[in-house]
């Protein structure tokens, strides 16, 4: 199967460089899932691709005005290809819209007689979209695409406030034009069921997969310390004012917070760490570095309301490296979190401060052969049935079946 691929796969050098510079744990848990799937599709016989890396810095000041850069080795088997754009507002959206057009037509004309071909793109990025689109019509090419998140959750009140004015003005239009594109792909594949409804109207074939475990993690065992850990994105809507408070609540003067990651709330944390010693707030490190941790904790939290609406059509991208880091983990029952994984994860019934601390203590006073039992059990789960080779098993046996018969 020939497979031409758009998507925010890169070579390390290059996402180290970005991520440092963005600090945004949803850029590395779409590298993570990207790469891990990229990995497993290199494991399948007979899969070539043609894979190309999108730019998506801020525009030129904040990112720089000329984007290009050699391909790279991703792994083993597969090349990435980078797409040259100049970084200024409207240019880069019509570059991305012909270059999407024409590298899509002259993969097209290359694989003409090849009849197990199709384009598989990593999000929806409308200018390049619909450039994709124009063309794979012309060859009548299957399209499929991967929602890790919906558009309309990414695109939120607050990054609205942050457009610059003419992106403001035209957005009402460009939703209108999101909504359109996501609704005509042949074929989806899903984080969580409910996403379903919201961009598949056609009932078009989809698979749910929730991520790919990624395999290049450090397994080694490492010495437990009394402590909470929370990584990802420090956003009061994830939950983590909730955990702050909680701990505060905790008369343990032996545990400790950890805290990784970024967000609004960073300068709230760094204030509290400083008027309690027991929180640790470490900033945005490597992703290697964050595991490492993980794997030294004594409980792993993830605390968000169940009743907000965008936890229907999110898997928390920390999911997988929690569980496979052998560290037990409690989090809220999510509807986007499928039942199979409450039988390896601890969880707190109510949204509420009370509800957390009674849970943290009930935990903490197991023994460590108990808690270390279901962290083995945990990690098993996701190393057997999400590894890379198993999810990407599954999407090619679902475009076998579903668009090329």
């Amino acid at each position: 199967m020939n497979i031409l691929y758009f998507g925010s796969a890169c070579d390390k050098e290059w996402f180290t460089l970005i991520s440092n510079r963005r600090k945004l744990p949803s850029l590395v848990a779409q590298y993570k899932f990207e790469t891990a799937m990229l990995e497993g599709f290199s494991n399948i016989n007979d899969i070539n691709m043609k894979i190309y890396y999108l730019y998506q810095e801020a525009y030129y000041p904040k990112g720089e005005i000329f984007f290009r850069r050699k391909k790279a080795k991703i792994n083993k088997k597969y090349i990435i290809n980078y797409i040259s754009i100049i970084n200024l507002p409207m240019l880069k959206e019509i570059i991305f819209f012909l270059k999407g057009f024409l590298k899509t037509l002259f993969w097209g004309i290359k694989n003409r007689r090849e009849k197990e071909k199709v384009i598989l793109t990593a999000f929806n990025y409308t200018p390049l979209s619909v450039g994709i689109f124009l063309a794979a019509k012309l060859f009548s090419i299957n399209r499929i695409n991967i929602f890790t998140d919906l558009s309309s959750d990414i695109i939120n009140d607050q990054r609205q406030k942050d457009m610059i004015w003419f992106k403001r003005l035209i957005l009402p239009i460009y939703l209108n034009l999101v909504e359109k594109v996501e609704s005509s792909y042949d074929m989806y594949i899903l984080f969580t069921e409910a996403m379903n409804s919201r961009v598949n109207p056609n009932n078009k074939p989809y698979l749910i997969i929730e991520g790919i475990y990624n395999s290049q993690l450090d397994m080694k065992y490492k010495k437990k310390e009394r402590a909470l850990m929370y990584a990802g994105t420090l956003a009061q809507e994830y939950g983590i004012k909730v955990i702050l408070d909680t701990f505060e609540q905790i008369q343990d003067e032996k545990l400790e917070l950890w805290i990784f990651g970024d967000g609004d709330m960073k300068t709230y944390i760094e204030k509290l760490c400083n008027e309690n010693k027991t929180i640790k707030y470490f900033g945005f490190l490597p992703h290697d570095e964050v595991f490492d941790y993980e794997k030294r904790a004594t409980l792993l939290v993830n605390f968000r309301d169940p009743q907000d609406k965008y936890t229907s059509y999110s898997f928390p991208s920390k999911t997988f490296e929690y569980m496979v880091s052998g560290t037990p983990f409690l989090t809220t029952k999510l509807k986007g979190i499928p039942d199979e994984y409450y039988n390896y994860l601890f969880t707190v019934d109510k949204y509420s401060i009370d509800n957390l601390k009674d849970k943290i203590i009930e935990i903490l006073n197991m023994n460590s052969d108990e808690l270390d039992l279901v962290g083995f059990k945990a990690r098993n789960f996701i190393i057997e049935t999400k590894n890379s080779l198993v999810q990407a098993t599954k999407i090619i046996k679902k475009i076998q079946n579903d668009l090329i018969k």
